[in-house]
């Protein structure tokens, strides 16, 4: 008698059915990896000052969907000019001192520098950026909400005169896709980890702490069916 049907008939094995072609939530997936994306910016009280936002951090995380795991990070304070001294309220908000933005490099070298970590990247990972080719290791921009993308780093570079990449064009707003999927208005990006059996790690709006935490939310939201899509396009 075959080991298998002794085993069935002493009692010592079951028959599981195992429901095929049921394809992975990650497998499903468009992209392979995410740049997960944070900026800290000047700001002020209430009434306090109406000037524009210039960024003081720049952070970003690179998230292997298929390992569930960041895999790299850049983290950089950028020195403001236009508004140099920082308030009292964004210190208190971010964390972030003077002296650490002092410290800073202007804002044009921090996009060089980021443009030099992504080419180390590159040749690493081997992903690409908005390709058709199904055989290319895919990579997206994502951030929580447009602000960073669409508001912040566009409207400062073009204050400056400052050329930016078109890598910075195209994102997703995972906080669009949370609304659209769970059908309901998160409490900030803390918030959206509560309701998802998350907690955030580290401190609120620190930018490297807020894109880490971005991005387990985003491995969360895949692993219960969110499906990643660009959701913003912008020119420069």
């Amino acid at each position: 008698m075959a080991t298998r049907e002794q085993a069935m008939k002493l009692g010592c094995s079951e028959v599981l059915e195992v429901e095929k072609n049921v394809p992975s939530k990650y497998s499903e997936q468009i992209f392979n990896f995410l740049l997960v994306l944070d900026f800290e910016a000047t700001c002020w009280n209430k009434n306090e000052c109406s000037a524009p936002s210039e960024i003081i951090e720049f952070s970003v995380v690179l998230y292997d969907i298929k390992l569930c795991k960041i895999l790299n990070q850049f983290q950089q304070y950028v020195m403001p000019f236009e508004y140099p001294k920082l308030s009292n309220f964004c210190t208190s908000l971010t964390g972030i001192t003077q002296k650490q933005v002092d410290a800073g490099v202007p804002i044009g070298t921090c996009l060089l520098l980021f443009n030099n970590w992504l080419k180390d990247l590159y040749k690493k990972h081997k992903f690409v950026f908005d390709s058709k080719d199904a055989d290319k290791k895919q990579c997206a921009f994502v951030t929580w909400s447009d602000w960073d993308l669409g508001i912040c780093l566009r409207k400062e570079c073009k204050r400056k005169n400052i050329p930016k990449s078109d890598v910075f064009n195209k994102w997703i707003d995972l906080r669009a896709l949370y609304m659209e999927f769970y059908n309901r208005r998160p409490k900030g990006l803390e918030g959206a980890l509560s309701e998802v059996g998350l907690k955030f790690v580290g401190k609120q709006h620190s930018g490297l702490d807020d894109a880490k935490n971005t991005a387990y939310l985003a491995g969360r939201m895949i692993s219960e069916g969110v499906e990643l899509r660009i959701t913003k396009s912008i020119s420069n």
